[in-house]
């Protein structure tokens, strides 16, 4: 059987080198034999916390005051994972490979080559039909205990969702399951990251390469260059309900910033439905805003359209 480490983080802001959380659990032979967490003091200059990320995971700047540094704390993934000779595993690379690679270059830290696992990117295709493919969502479906943002209890129900899809795929590693739906291994070296996605030739009818000249409903163009490398390019997103973070002008601004084109609508165009966290509650209990509906029957007919919170819209389109 597999062995792997799966890893969390939290940050104290949008800035990826803000990690104030680092939570790490170890499978070995399929198993899950430990998991914990280590508080992380920022950098100095990253070390603001927004008070929308402390209302997500609890953490605040006292908190952190006599925690490890980044080097520190990551020290424990390199021990874990036999000096990188096993995957890292995580749920949405586009976050924690993101943050793993900045920190790693903030501090000039040499690594070999590190290879990596999403269990979001294999949870979309293995398991189509859900509405979402939150850690959460996937947790409550398939009954893993999560004290959802503790990053230890989110790595390790990380790890026990990459065990499943070990299962339910009949594969004996990570490699296998990856390459049954058309992927490899992600990997992160010193001069890049290449996704799992990355490995895969899409030919989806509703992704569309990021075109700076196209108009959208909301006719916002990018104040800065734009950041192509953000999983939301090339996308088409659709916002309802209030978001607490940002305006909703705001957020706009943002998605196109990050490449994606903004409609006012859903359709069989739309990739991702971005719904405020009040009206994510209400959705969680049954009470679903017109977009919603609209969204859940493109979902049903089998058009491809993840419904996503506050949280995981800044995470994928943060710089």
């Amino acid at each position: 059987m597999t062995s792997f480490v799966a890893i969390d983080y939290e940050t104290a802001n949008s800035d990826k080198r803000s990690a104030c959380s680092l939570g790490i659990s170890i499978v070995e032979n399929g198993k899950v034999i430990q998991a914990f967490e280590h508080l992380i003091k920022p950098p100095e200059e990253f070390s603001e916390f927004d008070p929308f990320n402390v209302m997500i995971h609890g953490i605040q700047a006292k908190d952190v005051t006599n925690a490890k540094s980044f080097q520190e704390a990551w020290s424990s993934v390199i021990s874990a994972s036999n000096d990188y000779k096993l995957p890292i595993v995580c749920h949405y690379s586009g976050f924690d490979i993101r943050v793993t690679q900045n920190l790693l270059s903030y501090f000039n830290q040499d690594f070999p080559e590190i290879r990596f696992y999403d269990t979001l990117t294999i949870a979309k295709k293995m398991w189509p039909a859900l509405i979402n493919h939150k850690l959460n969502t996937l947790s409550e479906n398939f009954n893993i205990q999560l004290n959802h943002h503790n990053a230890a209890s989110d790595a390790e129900a990380c790890a026990r969702i990459a065990l499943k899809q070990i299962e339910t795929s009949e594969k004996s590693t990570l490699e296998e399951v990856a390459r049954e739906y058309g992927y490899e291994l992600g990997v992160l070296d010193k001069s890049s990251v290449k996704t799992m996605s990355d490995f895969k030739n899409y030919k989806s009818s509703n992704f569309t390469a990021y075109d700076p000249k196209a108009s959208s409903s909301t006719t916002v163009l990018p104040d800065r260059e734009v950041n192509t490398g953000s999983d939301l390019c090339g996308t088409n997103l659709v916002f309802t309900g209030e978001l607490i973070s940002m305006s909703r002008r705001e957020a706009i601004q943002l998605a196109v910033n990050n490449g994606a084109q903004v409609a006012s609508g859903v359709s069989k165009k739309t990739n991702y439905l971005i719904v405020g966290i009040s009206d994510f509650i209400d959705f969680s209990h049954g009470k679903k805003t017109r977009k919603l509906l609209d969204a859940e029957k493109l979902s049903e007919a089998g058009i491809e359209i993840s419904i996503l919170d506050e949280e995981e819209f800044i995470r994928m389109s943060s710089f």
